[in-house]
Order: C-alpha cells, then sequence, then structure tokens
C-alpha cells in the first residue's frame, strides 16, 4: 500500500497581497500526478486545508478541483480540519463525501475512531483527529483523584488518541496511523504559522502520539521529523506561504504492508514560486548581477539606504516584478521597519500586526525591542487574537 501524507495547503491564501491561486492549483495537479506515477492508494491530509475559517467562493471551487483530480487519478483522500479551517464547515456533508471516496474527518466534539482503509488485501487503521481548539471542544478529562486537568492542546489530544487507542481491535492486528494537527515539542515553526502559544497551553509533548506505526502531522510549515524519527513527521506546507520559508518544499510517500511502515520517500514539490529577502541599498539591489537569479521570486526587500528612497517599490518592480514586502533597515538598527501607507506600499492596517507595534516602539524610543520584549508582544497578540475568536 502507497500513501502520500501532505497537509498544510492554505487554499485560498494569498503572499503578502497577491494570489496564489495559480501556484496552488499547480501544487494540486502535481499531486494528482504524483498519485498516478506512484500508484497512490491513499493521500491524508493533515488539516489547514483552507486558510481561513470562511473560505472565499474561488478557494471552495478550486478544493473541489483538487479532489477530483486525486479521485481520478486512483487515491481515496483522507484529510482533518486544522487550526485554520472551520471544523463544521469542512464537515458538512462528510458522510455523502465518504460514498465518493473523500473521507473528512471534523468532529472535534466527539471522541474519534479508527478508520480502516483497505486496499486490495492490505489494511490500515486511520486514527485521524481533527485540532482541538482547548477552549472549544469538551474539557479534558479529570485526573484519577478528581481533580481537574487543565485547558491544553496536550491534554484534550492525549484524551482523544486515547479514546481512539480503545477502539483497535487487540485481535486483529493492523498497520496503525494517527493524523493530528498541533505543534509537537521538538518541531521548528516558520512566521506563517498561527502559534497561539500562551505558557506553551498549544505544546504537545511527541509521548502522547506514541505506539503508532506512522503519525502524519499538520501544523508547522517547515519538513521535519520529530526526535529524528521517520515515523513522527510533518509534511511541511507545499508552498511558501511566508519569507521564513526558504527552504525545499516536499511531501511525504509511505510504504506500508501488514507488517507495519516498511519505507518512507521524500517527494519535492517543483511548483511553486520560492522566496528571497535581499539586503542592501536601493541601488545595489537594482544593480547587482548576483540577484539575477531571484527575478522570479517572491521578493522581500532589506533596504539600508540611510534616508527614505522615492519610489523604492515601483523601482523595484521593474526588475523583481515579485517583490511584494519593502522595509528600511539601516545599519545598527535591529529590525527593520515596514513601509507606511502611500503609492505601491503597505498600508498599515496590512502590515503584521507585530510589525506594526515594533516600528511604533523603535520611533518612540529610537531604539528596537528587545527579543523579550518581542515575545510579550507575541503573547499579548495572541491572547488579544485568542479572545476575538472566542
Amino acid at each position: 500500500m502507497k500513501i502520500i501524507h501532505t497537509s498544510d495547503w492554505h487554499i485560498g491564501r494569498r503572499f503578502e497581497r497577491e494570489s496564489m491561486e495559480a501556484e496552488q492549483r499547480a501544487f494540486l495537479v502535481w499531486l494528482a500526478g504524483q498519485v498516478t506515477e506512484h500508484r497512490v492508494d491513499l493521500v491524508i491530509v493533515a488539516g489547514d486545508i483552507y486558510d481561513r475559517s470562511m473560505p472565499a467562493e474561488d478557494a471552495v471551487a478550486l478544493l473541489d478541483e483538487g479532489l477530483e483530480g486525486l479521485l481520478a487519478a486512483g487515491a481515496v483522500v483522507a484529510l482533518i480540519s486544522g487550526n485554520h479551517d472551520s471544523a463544521r464547515r469542512l464537515g458538512f456533508g462528510a458522510a455523502r463525501q465518504a460514498r465518493g471516496g473523500v473521507h473528512v474527518f471534523a468532529d472535534d466534539q466527539g471522541q474519534p475512531v479508527p478508520w480502516i482503509f483497505a486496499a486490495g488485501a492490505e489494511r490500515v487503521a486511520v486514527l485521524a483527529v481533527p485540532f482541538l481548539d482547548p477552549y472549544a471542544v469538551p474539557a479534558p478529562h479529570p485526573e484519577i483523584d478528581g481533580s481537574v486537568r487543565t485547558r491544553t492542546h496536550q491534554n484534550v489530544l492525549a484524551d482523544a488518541v486515547e479514546a481512539g487507542r480503545a477502539h483497535l481491535d487487540p485481535d486483529d492486528p493492523v498497520p496503525t496511523i494517527c493524523v493530528a494537527h498541533a505543534y509537537v515539542a521538538g518541531g521548528v515553526n516558520s512566521e506563517s504559522e498561527r502559534i497561539l502559544s500562551i505558557g506553551g497551553t498549544d505544546l504537545v509533548d511527541a509521548a502522547v502520539l506514541a505506539g503508532f506505526d506512522y503519525v502524519a502531522l499538520g501544523h508547522l510549515h517547515r519538513p521535519q521529523r520529530i526526535g529524528g524519527d521517520d515515523t513522527v513527521a510533518y509534511s511541511g506546507s507545499p508552498l511558501p506561504y511566508s519569507f521564513s520559508e526558504d527552504h525545499p518544499k516536499s511531501v511525504r510517500l509511505l510504504d506500508v504492508d501488514a507488517s507495519g511502515l516498511t519505507g518512507v520517500r521524500t517527494l519535492s514539490v517543483p511548483v511553486g514560486r520560492p522566496v528571497v529577502t535581499l539586503t542592501g541599498t536601493l541601488d545595489q539591489l537594482l544593480v547587482d548581477p548576483a540577484h539575477d537569479r531571484y527575478v522570479g521570486h517572491w521578493v522581500s526587500a532589506r533596504l539600508t539606504d540611510a534616508t527614505v528612497q522615492t519610489q523604492p517599490m515601483e523601482r523595484l518592480r521593474v526588475r523583481f516584478p515579485h517583490a511584494v514586502s519593502l522595509r528600511y533597515m539601516p545599519a545598527g538598527l535591529e529590525t527593520g521597519a515596514p513601509i507606511s501607507s502611500g503609492p505601491g506600499r503597505t498600508a498599515l492596517e496590512d502590515q503584521p500586526k507585530e510589525d506594526v507595534i515594533v516600528e511604533f516602539l523603535t520611533e518612540l524610543r529610537q531604539d528596537a525591542p528587545t527579543e523579550s520584549e518581542r515575545d510579550m508582544i507575541r503573547d499579548a497578540l495572541a491572547g488579544a487574537l485568542r479572545s476575538a475568536d472566542a
């Protein structure tokens, strides 16, 4: 049996303010091609199918098109909801979709039950656990002595996994795969993930997921193995969604038989626009031949000019048509100041909130915030976002 593990499609996402529809479509077409080429039986998508809980019509149409392509290529699809998805919206009509070959696991209010997937004579038990917001799902079970356990992602996920294990038949052993959308300790995150860490409430110990033949993780956009173990891994997002994601993108191809996981291969994703951050004076960025290879990239410019330049974004886009971010970073300043609103510039409301606060404090004190102060800013923003979503 062959299984592809992918995650974090974020259908409908924009890069800064630019559409990524063409790139996301190209990935879905490529993925269907991999299903055909490698005779893949099952495609697992470990959450964040959409980029937002109320996806635009174009995003819904694109996902529909992509799923049809995977089914036509011969694969069954199993996907879970992530923290960017609305569990109820994504799970609408799940029973009907399952009859067509798309199995949606988005019930975050009940306990998961293993799904037995069969391909010919081979079988695998898939315990698909949707993202569990500890403040929106049933409270964790009390301790044995009756004391209350705190609402953390680890506790609610541990309860769900334990409940799912209880349904596995010890007299009918089959390989097991757990699918989860979580921030597992030891993972390295990128700028584009929504990490709502307040006192570590979203961090999960890998031990919670121990005992499965394979754990297909979603949430972190960098492909990585947890603890160097090939059996507990993030596939990463298939496309870069921030300038911190300058690493290669891929999906994971699993070989599974009656004995369990027998092999893992990485399939590099050849589509999508790469990212680059270029630092220097405006004149240097415009003429340095070393930058010729970045003409087709998403470009973030960090200008070291001591003074504000005339129409810098417009001039950059003559050479780099996909330049989307511009900040000044004069020598000695620890962090770049986002360009304020104006023609060709990023409007204040479209700038990352953390950057706006950092810029304000830098201008107020003539000194950039320390890293500990930036941590406080991130925690405050996380708390505000959690309150807004409540």
